[in-house]
C-alpha cells in the first residue's frame, strides 16, 4: 500500500483514494488478466454527519470507527462493480446485501497508521475465467 502524493504521475494505473487531507493511497497491485481491484481509504477520525449515517441506514448508535469500515466498504463495491457510489447507496445503504449476487467478490478492512481502509477483487465468472476443454 502507497501512502502519499502524485501516484496518478508515477502510478498511473493502480487503483487508489484520495484522503481529505490531500494524500493518496494506492494499492500497488497486479490483478490477473479480467479481475477488478479497488482500495478505499478514510481518515481514521473522520466525523461522518448524522444526515449521511440516517441516508445509509446505519442503526442509531453505529460507532464512527465502524460507520467508516462500512463507507470504505461500500465505495470498494461501488468500484468493483463501476456503479456510482450514490446510486449505491439509494439502493444499498453502507450494507452487502448484494455481495453473494456478485461472486466471486473479497472484500478486506483493517486499521493502519490512521486510515480505515479497504481492498476488494472482483474475479470473472468461472466460465469467463476458465476456458472449456
Amino acid at each position: 500500500m502507497l501512502v502519499g502524493q502524485g501516484f496518478r504521475d508515477t502510478h498511473p494505473r493502480l487503483p487508489r483514494s484520495y484522503l481529505a487531507d490531500g494524500r493518496v493511497v494506492a494499492w500497488d497491485v497486479t490483478p490477473p488478466p479480467g479481475w477488478s481491484v479497488a482500495v478505499d481509504a478514510e481518515l481514521e477520525g473522520q466525523q461522518l454527519s448524522d444526515l449521511v449515517r440516517r441516508r445509509a441506514g446505519l442503526p442509531v448508535g453505529t460507532g464512527q470507527a465502524q460507520t467508516l469500515v462500512a463507507w470504505t466498504q461500500a465505495e470498494v463495491m461501488a468500484k468493483l462493480l463501476d456503479v456510482p457510489i450514490l446510486l449505491r447507496l439509494k439502493e444499498f445503504g453502507l450494507g452487502l446485501a448484494d455481495l453473494g449476487e456478485h461472486e466471486p467478490v473479497a472484500l478486506h478492512s483493517w486499521a493502519m497508521h490512521g486510515l480505515i481502509l479497504t481492498v476488494g477483487v472482483h474475479a470473472p465468472p468461472r466460465s469467463a475465467a476458465t476456458p472449456e476443454r
